[in-house]
C-alpha cells in the first residue's frame, strides 16, 4: 500500500508546516478505511495523531454511521464539527473530528460544501449534540443543514444578516459591498432606538 503521508511541501500548502509522520499503531485504521471506503481512500493521509480522509456530501451520512456503529471502527464520539472557508471563489468544508477507544489515532472526516449554495446534510440523527455545532456554522458561515430541527442563530441576533467568519465578510462600514450581506442597521450602535428600552417601570 502506498505511503499515505503527505510530503512536507504538500503539507505546507495546506497550512501544516510541521513534518508529518504516521501515528503509532494507526496502520490498522488506515487499512480498514482503505478497504471499506475505497472510493474515498485516495484522499487519506495522516499526521502525528490523526488519520484523515474526505467524503462527498451524498455519502457522508452513510460513512459516518458506519464509522460510529461498526465495531471495527467504533468512532462513537463526535468531539467537534466545524467549518472551513478556503477563500472567495473556492469551497467551504465541514470537518468532523471523531474519537474511538479502539484506535490510537483521531479520525478527521472532511466534506466539501458548495460555496454558492452552502447546503449540507445534518448529522443530528447520528449525534444529537451536533445541533449546536451546526447552529454555529449556520450563524458564522451561512451553511444550511437539512434535517437540523432547530437551525437558527446561536451567537448573533436573529435579525443579523451576515456571516462573520466567511472570508468575504467585510466590516460594517463596507457591509453594503460584501457578498456576505453585511450587518442589519439595527445592529449599528448609532442607530439604536434607546427609547424603546425605557419603560415607566424601568426609567433611565
Amino acid at each position: 500500500m502506498a505511503d499515505p503521508r503527505r510530503s512536507r511541501s504538500a503539507a505546507r500548502g495546506l497550512g501544516r508546516g510541521r513534518p508529518l509522520t504516521a501515528p503509532v499503531g494507526a496502520g490498522r485504521l488506515v487499512r480498514l478505511l482503505t478497504d471499506r471506503f475505497a472510493a474515498d481512500a485516495a484522499s487519506l493521509w495522516t499526521d502525528e495523531d490523526t488519520v484523515e480522509f474526505s467524503v462527498p456530501p451524498e455519502r457522508i451520512l452513510a460513512t459516518l454511521e458506519t464509522l460510529r456503529d461498526d465495531p471495527e471502527f467504533a468512532f462513537s464520539y463526535l468531539t467537534d464539527e466545524a467549518a472551513v472557508d478556503y477563500g472567495v471563489g473556492v469551497r467551504f468544508e465541514v470537518v468532523y473530528h471523531l474519537y474511538s477507544t479502539e484506535h490510537p489515532a483521531w479520525l478527521r472526516v472532511r466534506m466539501p460544501v458548495d460555496r454558492d449554495d452552502p447546503v449540507a446534510p445534518s448529522v443530528t440523527g447520528l449525534w444529537e449534540g451536533a445541533m449546536f455545532h451546526e447552529r454555529e456554522m449556520y450563524d458564522m458561515m451561512g451553511i444550511r443543514f437539512t434535517g437540523n430541527r432547530d437551525l437558527r442563530r446561536i451567537f448573533m441576533s436573529p435579525d443579523y444578516r451576515s456571516f462573520p467568519q466567511r472570508r468575504d465578510f467585510l466590516l460594517p462600514d463596507d457591509a453594503a459591498d460584501s457578498p456576505a450581506a453585511g450587518v442589519n442597521p439595527v445592529e449599528r450602535p448609532e442607530t439604536w432606538d434607546l427609547e424603546r428600552l425605557t419603560t415607566p417601570e424601568n426609567p433611565s
